[in-house]
């Protein structure tokens, strides 16, 4: 048996694990509960500080929350049944890479959800590396 043929093996069974299926399971869940919240609202939000308030007032003035709960709402379905992971997972990265800078930046005390949510996508990209390889060559 060839090296290629046992990479692309454990790729696949890399991909297909059940550690890899539970992650997704959890983002999916984190992305529809969280974009729905957008919309919905039902999960408060804790109070805060003047630099937070007047991103968010900008954001959603501008109308981009809608069009990150859309995201997240669609990219937490396409994870849930395992539709275009790969080019979800790149949507969900910029989303999650731009929730860890906010956090870091402004609201310290939130980092540690975004550090998990970037994590999670980090991982799933890992286990999807396979997908990618056109991108770059």
């Amino acid at each position: 048996m060839s090296t290629q043929a046992i990479t692309n093996s454990e790729e696949k069974t890399f991909e297909e694990s059940k550690a890899t299926m539970a992650v997704r399971y959890l983002l999916a869940l984190m992305m529809i509960v969280f974009g729905a919240n957008k919309f919905a609202q039902f999960i408060p939000m804790p109070p805060a500080n003047d630099q937070v308030a007047q991103v968010f007032g900008s954001l959603m003035m501008m109308g981009i929350l809608p069009i990150a709960g859309v995201l997240e709402l669609v990219g937490g379905i396409m994870l849930a049944i395992k539709k275009q992971v790969p080019i979800t997972l790149i949507v969900l990265g910029a989303i999650g890479f731009n929730a860890f800078l906010f956090h870091a930046t402004l609201d310290p005390a939130g980092i540690g959800g975004a550090t998990v949510f970037l994590g999670m996508v980090i991982y799933l990209a890992y286990a999807y590396r396979s997908k990618y390889i056109s991108l770059v060559r």
